[in-house]
């Protein structure tokens, strides 16, 4: 009885031992822990100033394109442009352009000459950015971009009359900084006109592309 009691009591007397070694192990890690010094990360803060982020709402440019004249014929164009944004989707667009008909090969204008063969549309137009998106070329450039549609009515001077003109069309514009963009631009004319005695509705479509400077 005597022998089973005292081999209990040295069990015990091994387990408090073990017990109180490994909680001196912990203190000591914890102490190490806690004396090991903290590394706070080095942030530099930037101050960001309003003048330097680009807040131009105003673009003007020039551009040369091909338009196509119902039952007339193909001539160049050339054209000026100034455009305001309103938002970052919505633009107001005025448009001068000039161009020159040629009559020589033309059986239509042979029976009844034009008086005046110059042409000449401005028009104000409202514009919509509905797909902004990015070019890359290569691996290390990238430029916003935007498909835009756009509407408006100006006049066109056409065989010496001023016919009110509707306008619609597509375009395309690339950012290539933040001062000049590049554009691609397809537009339908619609206006009446008189021809040999008649009336009747006039669809000339153009397309051309330009240069643009924000400012």
């Amino acid at each position: 009885m005597e022998s089973r009691i005292s081999r209990i009591f040295l069990k015990i007397t091994a387990c408090l031992i073990f017990a109180s070694s490994g909680g001196g192990v912990a203190a000591e890690r914890t102490e190490q822990l806690g004396a090991a010094p903290i590394i706070e990360p080095f942030v530099v803060r930037a101050d960001l100033n309003e003048s330097d982020i680009n807040t131009e709402n105003f673009e003007i440019g020039t551009y040369i394109g091909q338009i196509s004249m119902e039952e007339v014929g193909t001539s160049i164009l050339f054209g000026i442009s100034a455009t305001f944004h309103a938002t970052e989707d919505l633009f107001v667009e005025a448009n001068y352009a000039v161009t020159t008909m040629d009559q020589a090969d033309n059986p239509l204008t042979r029976e009844d000459p034009f008086t005046d063969d110059n042409v000449t549309m401005y028009n104000l137009s409202l514009g919509l950015n509905v797909l902004p998106g990015e070019v890359f070329i290569g691996k290390k450039w990238a430029f916003n971009s935007a498909l835009y549609v756009i509407g408006g009515a100006g006049i066109t001077e056409f065989n010496g009359d001023d016919e009110f003109t509707v306008n619609v069309g597509l375009g395309y514009r690339i950012i290539l900084t933040d001062w000049m963009a590049f554009h691609f631009d397809f537009r339908d004319h619609i206006f009446s006109r008189t021809v040999l005695g008649i009336e009747s509705k006039s669809q000339n479509f153009d397309f051309h592309t330009g240069v643009t400077f924000f400012f």
